[in-house]
């Protein structure tokens, strides 16, 4: 089958797509005066706009390589995947959306030092930005490990050049830079795969002999050494839900009031609804087309490092022509660039807020706090890009090192601070305990004992979740009776002892075995001194928590707390919709090269689709944020 090869047309628009997102940035950094502006987008954002961009930042173009690999190997088994993301982003901001908005922060741990203290909030903190930082380096290895090949470049200058780009942008525009390329992003990937799925079903005579072309659905699989079967897809709606509930937050708090940030959930939610047909289609085509990937020209220079990673690639060069297939690699380095764009920002606020005004310099101004927000942007983003160039080179695969850090780091953090908004009796120390509790079960789960995902994750929140639920019992309990609470903590000790070295999946050694062992002594006998630090909650404590959640029952008053600062409505529709209709002008460019009567179909659907969604934007958006502004300057 022929597959094009890319040309002049195509650098160019890359090229023009790197200049346009740095040109956003320098736009929006006009807007960013202080650290709420840079860090929370001055509480202005339009809830569509918060809403593309937090279903933009939880993908990337990992689920083009990765993810496309992983659906290739899998089959219909990975179209289940792909739609659990839209659920879980229901659930999640369900239960926590309104409430992140009345907390008024600026950082989505800036809550836990009142509602929980300041240890838990370093540690809650750390683990975060650790997590984010290691799987934004995943995230660029993909890309670089996708871009490299394509044109020719080495693997560290596509690293390095992507990540200046996304740093340079997010640097300058802050969190409303952030934002608004990744709505820019989400319509270019959008448009295109709505080309790409229809255009890959015609290649195998639609979707009903697709499903005869492949192997039913089944729920168990070995990928790259990894196990993966219906507890795993179990595991991680469990996982997803709860981390959209806590990673939301930068999005649910940045938008006017309570009800904004619930529709920035609802919209997330519907169109990650689409990923099984956009994202898993095209991979299962390829697998008909090319069954063997090792006889396929284009996959054999990669037949030793996972080459399934690049067939939604070598689909999209099988059915898009020149300067289309530039728009799609643009899209794709766009799903990238959104994920990392905004781990440079919360990261960034998470250091400058809670770490550096937090613990060294509490007398930070707002203007100060922007200045240093922005220097550990940087300093994140050279991290991130030193990892990619480290993780592009591991056998292991992206799929597998994107679950791993996934699932290891998100139940200890996320519970928490989820649930912190809503269980209202769990003493101060609750979350501390929760954490540690979390981080040891699922290292020793799944380092020590070599459990499947699934059983790793269902532990870990079952004692995450446990022992931060149960706080406040156990708190009364070294009060009123220690001796009943030594008992505990040694039958802990001793079931945990068994648990973490009768349930090996494999055969273990001696080593293996001691760390078992003193990992579930260490978790049984912590029982006894966390209980007693539940039981050291004060009266001001208890007074500091009626405080806070006063201020979670207190809705949002936007005419005296978003306009009442002096704010005015920034006017995002006309612009992003304006710029997608720009875009959709130019590329009708590419009307200028050689087109087959197919490819001149594409892409003056494209383009239709391109120049309607923007006009649609401009028009709606323009009304809706009018009604909008006048609406809550006539209620003060």
């Amino acid at each position: 089958m022929r597959m094009s090869a890319i040309n002049h047309y195509d650098y160019v628009v890359v090229g023009a797509y790197f200049v346009f997102m740095l040109a956003i940035g320098v736009y929006f950094s006009r807007i960013s005066k202080g650290g709420k502006d840079f860090f929370a987008g001055g509480n202005m954002l339009p809830w569509w706009v918060s809403g593309m961009s937090l279903y933009m930042t939880n993908f990337s173009v990992w689920i083009f390589t990765g993810g496309a690999g992983f659906a290739y190997s899998v089959g219909w088994f990975s179209l289940i995947y792909f739609g659990i993301g839209g659920l879980a982003y229901w659930v999640g901001s369900a239960l926590t959306a309104a409430l992140w908005r009345r907390t008024r922060s600026i950082s989505p741990i800036e809550y836990t030092h009142t509602r929980f203290n300041g240890l838990t909030r370093q540690l809650i903190g750390w683990v975060i930005a650790v997590n984010f930082t290691l799987s934004a380096g995943v995230q660029l290895a993909s890309t670089s490990k996708l871009l490299a090949p394509v044109f020719g470049f080495d693997i560290a200058v596509v690293a390095l050049v992507t990540g200046i780009v996304i740093l340079t942008y997010s640097f300058l525009g802050g969190l409303w830079g952030v934002v608004v390329t990744d709505t820019l992003q989400g319509v270019i990937l959008l448009a295109t795969a709505a080309i790409v799925v229809p255009a890959s079903l015609y290649l195998v005579g639609g979707f009903e002999k697709l499903v005869e072309a492949l192997p039913a659905l089944t729920f168990d699989h070995m990928y790259n050494g990894v196990h993966y079967d219906a507890h795993w897809l179990v595991s991680i709606f469990l996982i997803s839900s709860i981390g959209f509930a806590a990673g939301g937050a930068q999005r649910f708090y940045s938008v006017k009031d309570e009800k904004s940030a619930r529709k920035v959930g609802w919209l997330a939610g519907a169109l990650a609804l689409t990923g099984p047909l956009v994202f898993g289609v095209p991979p299962l085509v390829a697998k008909v087309l090319w069954p063997d990937l090792s006889q396929v020209d284009f996959f054999k220079p990669y037949a030793g490092s996972n080459p399934q990673d690049l067939v939604y690639l070598g689909m999209c060069m099988r059915i898009l022509p020149n300067g289309l297939i530039g728009v799609f690699l643009a899209a794709m380095m766009a799903a990238t660039m959104s994920t990392l764009s905004s781990v440079y920002n919360l990261v960034s606020s998470i250091l400058a807020r809670d770490v550096y005004q937090g613990v060294f310099h509490p007398d930070t101004t707002d203007r100060q706090l922007l200045v240093v927000g922005r220097a550990l942007s940087i300093i994140t983003g050279l991290v991130v890009t030193g990892l990619a160039i480290l993780f592009v080179e591991s056998e292991f695969g992206i799929f597998n090192l994107l679950v791993a850090f996934f699932t290891m780091f998100n139940i200890p953090v996320t519970v928490p601070t989820a649930f912190g908004l809503i269980f209202r009796r769990v003493p101060k120390w609750s979350a501390s305990a929760a954490i540690t509790w979390g981080l040891l079960t699922g290292a020793v789960t799944r380092y020590i004992l070599g459990w499947d995902i699934g059983p790793q994750v269902y532990l870990s929140f079952i004692l995450t979740f446990g022992i931060f639920v149960s706080s406040g019992w156990f708190g009364r309990l070294y009060e009123t009776n220690r001796s009943l609470l030594v008992v505990f903590s040694l039958g802990l000790a001793a079931f945990f002892s068994w648990l973490f070295t009768g349930t090996a999946a494999a055969e273990i050694n001696t080593l293996q075995l001691t760390l078992g062992i003193v990992a579930g002594v260490a978790m049984g006998l912590s029982l006894y001194g966390f209980s007693k630090l539940f039981a050291s909650q004060t009266e001001a404590d208890k007074e500091a928590l009626a405080e806070f959640f006063r201020k979670l029952d207190t809705p949002i008053d936007v005419a005296k707390e978003v306009f009442g600062e002096g704010k005015k409505q920034v006017s995002t529709f006309p612009l992003v919709g304006g710029t997608v209709i720009v875009m959709g002008l130019l590329m009708s460019l590419i009307f200028l090269t050689e087109l087959t009567p197919n490819e001149r179909t594409i892409l003056t659907t494209i383009i239709i689709l391109m120049i309607a969604l923007g006009a649609a934007m401009w028009y709606f958006g323009r009304k809706s944020e009018i009604r909008d502004v006048s609406k809550y300057m006539q209620s003060s």
